[in-house]
């Protein structure tokens, strides 16, 4: 194990923890939405103060973009939680608002022109730009400075699941001032910590071998878009849908699931002896 690496790992982890916990308890609006960038921050903060600055920078995988196929990959990153919305509505959980609905609204819109303006609304330019910027105020943390790392010091099994469980706690403090309000707090914190997992297998193997943060960027990107995007379509909710759809419903953990189990068998053999060596 190398321990250099392990310790820039543990004081990112506590100091990002630290400052989201602390943002968060404050209860002050601008501080909530700014502890969003808390990796960024904290990898900045890192850089600064420990020793080794430029084999860091080159750790965090910004300087390569990674083959296209890796975008390509990202891009499936939609399909999780599609499959889950669109599983609600096929037994009636969600559903698109009525034409009688719209037809009593300043736009009188129908229900097609309903769908194409959400669409268009929710994946317009600033939109793809706003969510690019706090994918990456994440991903820079996660996936650019811990999980190298981590790899580095641990492997890249062990590397994903710390980045996971650590990735997980980061979101904890989020509840306290309504993350996601639908249903019992305590099932969706559970929902949500299985989720995860899974997902960070997907996001992890693709960062290592891409070797490039930008693919985990877009992942995540697409995933806060197409959440965004379809709990606005599916405008009408049976209470609890968020249990069954949404990012971390079980519809959306069980696609998740699945692809993860594929991905773990390929790191079996992918995985070389060396921590941090790649494919």
């Amino acid at each position: 194990m190398n321990k250099s690496f392990a310790f820039s790992g543990a004081a990112f982890s506590i100091l990002v923890l630290l400052l989201t916990l602390l943002a968060n308890l404050s209860k002050i609006t601008a501080l909530v939405a700014i502890s969003q960038l808390a990796p960024l921050i904290t990898v900045m903060l890192l850089l600064i103060v420990l020793p080794g600055r430029k084999e860091a920078l080159k750790l965090l995988g910004i300087a390569k973009i990674g083959g296209l196929k890796w975008y390509a990959a990202a891009l499936l990153s939609i399909v999780p939680i599609t499959v889950g919305f669109l599983g609600a509505w096929a037994f009636g959980i969600v559903d698109l608002p009525s034409a009688e609905f719209l037809a009593k609204g300043a736009a009188h819109f129908t229900v097609p022109q309903y769908v194409g303006y959400i669409t268009r609304n929710s994946w317009a330019p600033i939109m793809l730009i706003m969510m690019f910027i706090f994918s990456f105020g994440e991903e820079i943390g996660w996936r650019g400075y811990l999980q190298p790392r981590l790899t580095k010091a641990f492997g890249i099994k062990k590397s994903i699941l710390i980045t996971a469980a650590v990735w997980t706690c980061f979101h904890y403090p989020f509840y306290l001032n309504g993350y996601n309000e639908d249903g019992n707090v305590w099932i969706n914190i559970l929902l949500f910590s299985v989720m995860i997992f899974p997902l960070s297998v997907f996001m992890g193997w693709v960062r290592w071998r891409s070797q490039s943060v930008w693919p985990a960027v877009v992942i995540h990107m697409i995933i806060n878009l197409s959440r965004s995007w379809l709990e606005q379509l599916f405008f009408v909710k049976s209470a609890g849908w968020s249990y069954v759809a949404g990012e971390s419903g079980i519809v959306t953990i069980v696609v998740w699931a699945v692809a993860a189990l594929l991905i773990w068998k390929k790191l079996l053999i992918e995985a070389k002896p060396n921590p941090g060596s790649h494919d």
